[in-house]
């Protein structure tokens, strides 16, 4: 099952509180860190401690199906199954106050990974989006998932042209760059 490095989590966490969505997707939600997150940042912590209590709109996509378990339903209001690129080509997914692209850019063509981050800008008032910077990140299928596999490489210039409101450079584990950003999106503030 996905998942992503652990050095960022406070600074998103500040970053996803502060931007206190009412709704947000989680593209490739994997082992759920995001749905998890935000339900407990964005619910539980504004005192809607209950299940029924709960007020903010958290959808989640997830391209491996396998990925998707018992557990997700519970933290997440729904979930798309299919690709995030022919989501948003097909308009099947709506207007969101955040969307998150958790380490999920570098599993597309470069093409298809630009349309997608410019099509979910124009989708949401804020995007979140963790990335690894450069090239020292290959990687295959994982699990039997072949959309494990890296198939492009980002670069902090091609990525600071885009309307920031928050950035910040991390190192993993074996000191690789990654990046956390907060864009601004185009859909209004409310």
């Amino acid at each position: 099952m996905g998942t992503s490095n652990w050095q960022n989590l406070c600074y998103c966490v500040e970053l996803i509180r502060q931007a206190a969505p009412s709704s947000v997707l989680d593209i490739g939600i994997g082992f759920g860190r995001w749905g998890m997150l935000c339900r407990e940042f964005l619910d539980v912590w504004q005192g809607r401690v209950f299940r029924e209590q709960w007020q903010t709109r958290i959808e989640g996509v997830e391209v491996f199906p396998k990925n998707v378990d018992d557990y997700h339903p519970y933290f997440y209001n729904h979930i798309y199954i299919g690709d995030a690129y022919e989501l948003m080509m097909k308009r099947q997914l709506g207007a969101y106050d955040l969307i998150i692209l958790g380490d999920v850019l570098e599993h597309f063509e470069k093409e298809r990974g630009i349309w997608l981050l410019e099509a979910c800008l124009k989708q949401c008032r804020s995007l979140l989006l963790n990335v690894p910077i450069g090239p020292d990140w290959p990687q295959g299928a994982e699990y039997g998932n072949e959309y494990e596999t890296h198939r492009s490489v980002w670069t902090e210039e091609e990525l600071d042209r885009y309307p920031t409101a928050s950035k910040r450079m991390f190192k993993d584990y074996i000191q690789r760059d990654f990046a956390t950003y907060l864009f601004q999106g185009a859909q209004p503030h409310g």
